[in-house]
């Protein structure tokens, strides 16, 4: 993203020197498993949230702050950044540029599946510590591999080489740059009653749960509830369950259900109280989102 130099507003056209930036954001599938997102925010802050899938970042103009398991991060122009699964984090701008990036998420299972074949004997995934790191090469690597996956580019690269490179990218994410690699990492492996209570989520997302439901499930009283299940997760219950069904909001919206629809599946009284916590949250419309993946409507290769 080139820096710009500030323009004077002509005169009876004030309000163009103090126009806010665009906000871009776009998502898309690039194969079962595996989502792309990139974005050039200006002054977007996203709230605490958490991904079911892992997220490799590349940083390419300007630089976001994020905090996650109690540390602030900063990550600048040619850094990567790396979440765990369901790991809770925020994220804003660092710069007066704000920041522009790609992320790749990809599903632990097709993680999984990538890293068994660099340690066939390993019974876990790979957790990331370090959710800020310096890897110039794996840069590069990263955005290649980001531009292989883009629909409207996917003809001018074979699958050999696609699938290629992101086997060589998932051995140097794990073997560089995850703790004691591969890390067992077990999900689920939280304590029994949070788990319940997550189960018991993700099969009511559209309906209106109450504490007490939750606190008669696991037999512990409310207050008991929300400490438990905040100190394993980094939320307290009613902002996990709404991200649950933000997710699966997106899932919906990748394969092409209507935002009505959507809204109705995922608990949300009506279209626009999707969209604002949508919005919120990803940082686009349900509708800017649909058109995002429009813009990309070609398939992938088979």
């Amino acid at each position: 993203m080139e820096q710009t130099s500030r323009k004077i507003a002509a005169p009876g056209n004030r309000n163009t020197a103090t126009r806010r930036p665009p906000e871009i954001a776009r998502h898309w599938r690039a194969a079962n498993g595996i989502d792309l997102f990139e974005a050039d925010y200006k002054n977007f802050t996203f709230p605490k949230h958490s991904h079911d899938y892992y997220a490799f970042g590349t940083i390419l103009n300007g630089a976001e702050q994020f905090m996650t398991r109690g540390t602030n991060y900063v990550a600048s122009r040619g850094q990567l950044l790396m979440m765990n699964p369901m790991q809770v984090h925020d994220g804003g701008p660092a710069s007066e540029d704000g920041y522009q990036y790609q992320i790749m998420f990809i599903a632990p299972d097709v993680f999984g599946d990538l890293v068994r074949e660099l340690s066939p004997n390993s019974k876990g995934l790979p957790f990331f510590g370090n959710c800020v790191v310096d890897d110039p090469e794996l840069h590069v690597q990263l955005q290649s591999l980001h531009r292989m996956f883009r629909p409207d580019l996917a003809q001018s690269t074979s699958l050999l080489e696609r699938d290629s490179q992101l086997l060589y990218s998932a051995a140097r994410l794990a073997l560089r740059h995850a703790d004691a690699p591969p890390y067992l990492y077990r999900p689920g492996s939280e304590d029994k009653r949070v788990q319940a209570v997550i189960d018991y989520m993700e099969a009511h997302l559209d309906e209106n749960i109450a504490l007490d439901d939750l606190a008669t499930l696991t037999g512990i009283s409310r207050f008991h509830l929300l400490r438990v299940f905040r100190e394993a997760t980094g939320l307290p219950p009613h902002a996990y369950f709404n991200h649950m069904r933000l997710r699966r909001a997106k899932r919906m919206l990748f394969d092409g259900e209507t935002i009505a629809d959507v809204a109705a599946a995922t608990g949300f009284s009506d279209q626009s109280h999707l969209n604002r916590h949508f919005k919120a949250m990803w940082g686009v419309s349900p509708g800017a989102f649909i058109a995002s993946l429009d813009q990309f409507s070609s398939r992938m290769p088979k």
